[in-house]
Order: C-alpha cells, then structure tokens, then sequence
C-alpha cells in the first residue's frame, strides 16, 4: 500500500472504497479517508474472528472499520 492509493475496505460491516492518507509500520495499520472522513489506525485481517466482542482487549474484537484480505 502506497499513500494516495484507493483501497476497499469494510466500514460498519459495509464494503466502501477509500484513499489512504497515512501509513504506520510499527503498529502495521492505515489510516483512509471516505467521504470526507478519516479513519484511523485501520487494521488488516486474513479472515475475521468468529466471535465478536465489545471488550478491545479480547482477541475476538473486530473494529468498526478494517481491511478483509481476500484470496488473490
């Protein structure tokens, strides 16, 4: 990923198309702007847990907006 590149990610469950404005390689996330908003620290999952929590520090968590890496 490159900045200014547009990518689909998932925002509230909904597929969307946004441009990424800022990359972090320690943390290894990306923030992306939809709309005229930005969406920080946005992480990347290969598939998503199959539990869903509302407590961060449970492995299962999912964020409100992530990057679903599909099959090539």
């Amino acid at each position: 990923m490159k900045i200014g590149q547009t990518i689909n990610f998932y925002l509230f469950g909904a597929p969307v198309e946004g441009e990424v404005y800022t990359i972090d390689k320690k943390e290894k996330t990306v923030g992306v702007i939809y709309e005229g908003f930005k969406y920080p620290h946005m992480r990347t999952f290969k598939k998503l847990p199959k539990k869903r929590s509302d407590n961060p520090s449970n492995k299962s968590y999912v964020p409100p907006w992530y990057i679903l890496k599909g099959k090539k």
